[in-house]
């Protein structure tokens, strides 16, 4: 099996179906292949994210490399003028839209197989196009913020256009994921680099996932084979095919959670909502080229993201892409692991009591209480503290949903003035050590 075909074949892994010798091959192929065998982690930890019930990943290189970096740089200012409590807007992490894999995967394992034949055959040959390109640019337009993460959309926002332009030279891979005025991720083929101007500057090993699921977008293959995915396995996603005389597109339909952190405080639960995407193919080669992806919530129908004309095997210049600023950066897998007394203390305490030391300590200024759990926020530690000096958490009250390996935990965060604003942070503990890190949220 080359690589190519274990790219064709990895979806088939998280079908309970699988027959044991396409599991063999791929298993045996991912043995001899670092870069497919990243492919698929990257893959699975989606999946262990988006589906209840299914185990956390417990290797340490998943708590490193594949750690899913939600910084929300901006998020812990300390409100001015507020007359009375105040229930949120955190920047564009409450009442984010966090697409998973953006058709429905909660689906996948709880519905007979439907055959779409013809369609997963077209989506199939589409593929394998994409996969002989060398290079390709594009440019997604999303509703969220410049300096936001890149998993998180906001249907109220609007648009923010990302570039994104990747090459591929031997066996290494270079791209840079660049949102306008605003966060970059960089990979020079070693190391990832990501950095919003003047507030944050991380670097990570070739597998660190900065882009968390925002690469299904920029890799357009994967987007493709999560939709043949979905088409294969669930009678709940319906598919339409129109064609003209120069383009094919296919329209997939399917449901995702729709992630409102304020019903989720209030309810413990967030509510469904409905995916469109329509892929636009020219016909002479099958390549992608325009994508849209529309949610309906409440009726509503809005514009989520589009994709504008893809363009592959153009010029590129490896040393543009790979550019990155002088500066001192956070190396986040040189983290050193806890251990002994302190291990067990840590590995027994709640998300409720992880969160009130980790607030203490930012609020203190004294990192030393909750460094372990504050690894990646070490180049921006000093303004978080700066800008909570003096405040004081309470009311502590932990949420969990099920498309999220991790817990919410909502707090009261009162200003010295005595003013009042509802927060969250979000923590995982899905590591080797199975010890609270922050997720996102401050």
């Amino acid at each position: 099996m080359n690589c190519n075909e274990f790219k064709e074949k990895v979806a088939d892994l998280f079908d309970k179906n699988i027959d044991l010798k396409t599991q063999q091959e791929c298993n045996e192929h991912m043995a001899i292949c670092p870069e497919c065998k990243a492919y698929y982690e990257e893959l699975r930890e989606t999946f262990n994210m988006l589906q209840p019930h299914e185990a956390a990943i417990p290797a340490e290189e998943q708590h490193t490399d594949n750690h899913q970096v939600n910084l929300n740089d901006g998020g812990a200012k300390v409100p001015n003028n507020i007359k009375k409590p105040k229930l949120w807007r955190y920047a564009a992490v409450a009442a984010s839209f966090v697409l998973g894999f953006f058709i429905g995967w909660n689906h996948l394992f709880s519905t007979p197989a439907v055959a779409e034949s013809k369609r997963i055959t077209f989506l199939q040959q589409s593929i394998q196009s994409v996969q002989n390109v060398g290079s390709f640019q594009m440019e997604v337009y999303a509703r969220t913020t410049p300096q936001e993460n890149f998993a998180n959309f906001d249907p109220a926002m609007p648009f923010v256009k990302t570039d994104i332009r990747l090459l591929r030279q031997n066996d290494s891979l270079f791209y840079r994921v660049e949102k306008a005025n605003g966060r970059t991720v960089v990979s020079d083929g070693r190391n990832q680099y990501m950095w919003v101007p003047e507030k944050l500057h991380l670097k990570g090993s070739r597998g660190a996932n900065f882009l968390e699921r925002f690469s299904n977008l920029m890799f357009p293959e994967r987007l493709l084979a999560t939709q043949k995915s979905a088409i294969a396995l669930s009678k709940e996603n319906k598919v339409t095919q129109t064609e003209t005389d120069t383009t094919v597109v296919l329209t997939v339909e399917g449901t995702e959670k729709y992630s409102d952190l304020q019903q989720l405080f209030e309810t413990g639960k967030m509510d469904e909502c409905s995916i469109i995407i329509e892929n636009t193919f020219t016909k002479n080669d099958n390549l992608l080229r325009f994508v849209k992806l529309w949610v309906v919530k409440d009726g509503q129908k809005t514009l989520l993201l589009h994709i504008n004309n893809i363009r592959y095997n153009v010029m590129l210049s490896k040393a543009d892409i790979i550019r990155h600023p002088d500066a001192e950066w956070t190396d986040v897998t040189q983290h050193q692991p806890t251990s002994g007394s302190s291990l067990e203390q840590l590995k027994n305490e709640t998300a409720e009591q992880a969160a009130e030391r980790i607030l203490g300590a930012i609020i203190s200024g004294n990192e030393s209480l909750a460094s372990e759990a504050l690894v990646y926020y070490k180049s921006v530690f000093n303004n978080l503290s700066k800008r909570m000096k003096n405040c004081k958490a309470s009311d502590f009250q932990v949420r969990k949903e099920s498309s999220y390996a991790g817990v919410y935990v909502f707090y009261t965060l009162t200003s010295p003035d005595g003013k009042q604003e509802k927060r969250h942070i979000a923590l995982r503990n899905d590591n080797q050590q199975h010890i609270w890190i922050v997720d996102g949220g401050l």
